[in-house]
């Protein structure tokens, strides 16, 4: 597993990114802004997501995540919208998105403390 960390800080609104080979798939990336809770989520990467919709639902469901939520709980509404939108997913997994979106949060919320 391949995890590359980067994040920028403006002000109290927190910016960061990560990303990761899922193993025996594809790289993803998830870029996150947020303060008290994620206020804008982006996922990049090289897997494939059918229907396109699914993908800008993931990132609007995951507006409002607080960075404490753990990721089970976060893969969990990430699984649950994916079989609402009679979604496939290859090369990627919710748990692979969960994991990627708290590696984001926490290291922008690691760099804020140096």
């Amino acid at each position: 597993m391949l995890i590359c960390p980067s994040y920028k800080i403006f002000g109290v609104r927190l910016e960061g990114s990560a990303k990761m080979k899922v193993p025996g798939g594809k790289m993803v990336e998830v870029k996150v802004e947020f303060g008290e809770a994620v206020t804008k989520a982006r996922i990049l990467g090289d897997f494939f997501m059918y229907p396109d919709t699914a993908l800008e639902g993931i990132e609007s469901l995951l507006v409002g995540t607080q960075p404490q939520e753990s990721e089970a709980a976060i893969a969990k509404r990430i699984s649950t919208l994916v079989k609402l939108e009679g979604a496939t997913m290859i090369g990627l997994t919710p748990e692979a998105i969960a994991n990627v979106v708290k590696r984001a949060i926490e290291n922008a919320m690691e760099s804020n403390k140096a």
